[in-house]
């Protein structure tokens, strides 16, 4: 016959037999009965990373806000062009100079990555399959066969339309977003301020690590866990240290 061990007696701590409560449901409770405190408040862009979003950041333009070229190279209007073509160099167009004139038919300008395109361009030849050449001291490019219209000419609106939401509600901002909200000029945004976390220990027996160890005590490490975990999220921390067992202490 075979034996079987016997089970756990009565002073068993192990020993519950009854129905535990559920983590959805201790996290439900624990919601039920917490009130939010924190109230929206604007942050600038410098103090905003890591904080909870408060409301919608709506582009107030377009991203880009106006065409432009996506490389270096050569702009013009592609109805200039007809097989492999010549076409005098007039001006150089950089990155915040823009051409104050526009674009005649016939013409090409010299441009750089992020200027804006000229009027009446509509197409961006890379520097490496233009060749730029000199004669009698006026400046042309080549352009060969097989261009294709809108080359490189990225347009306003391309990324981010005016009016959309760039970031929702509720987002933790990460570099990412503070990025795409700066590109839209936006100087503050509404954000939750940080909540105020309060951390104590309380027990006769706790000592902090670092001081000596005394027959009987425990070292605090829950208040660590704690301020561990909390690290990783936009909070305020006040450690109130440890607090005797007496009722009018606590």
């Amino acid at each position: 016959m075979m034996k079987t061990e016997p089970g756990p007696g009565p002073d068993d701590c192990f020993a519950y037999g009854g129905e535990l409560m559920r983590h959805d449901d201790a996290i439900k409770m624990i919601l039920e009965r917490t009130r939010l405190t924190a109230a929206p408040r604007r942050f600038t862009l410098a103090e905003a990373a890591g904080k909870i979003l408060a409301a919608p950041v709506i582009a107030p333009r377009p991203i880009p806000a106006f065409n432009n070229a996506a490389m270096d190279g050569y702009a013009m209007a592609h109805a200039s062009l007809n097989g492999e073509t010549r076409l005098p160099v007039t001006a150089t167009v950089a990155a915040g100079h823009p051409l104050t004139r526009k674009l005649e038919a016939g013409e090409a300008v010299r441009i750089f990555t992020g200027a804006k395109m000229p009027e009446g361009a509509d197409t961006v030849v890379m520097q490496e399959v233009a060749r730029p050449i000199e004669q009698d001291g006026n400046k042309f490019v080549i352009i060969p066969d097989g261009i294709r219209k809108g080359a490189n000419h990225r347009l306003a609106g391309e990324d981010v339309a005016e009016g959309a939401e760039l970031v929702s509600p509720g987002t933790k901002l990460r570099p990412q977003d503070i990025a795409a909200i700066a590109s839209t000029g936006t100087g503050e945004i509404e954000c939750y301020a940080p909540l105020r976390v309060a951390l104590v220990s309380s027990g006769d027996e706790i000592i902090r690590p670092g001081e000596d160890f005394r027959p009987g005590a425990v070292y605090d490490s829950n208040t660590f866990l704690l301020r561990a975990l909390l690290a990783a999220l936009p909070v305020t921390i006040t450690d109130l240290g440890i607090l005797p067992d007496r009722f009018e202490v606590v």
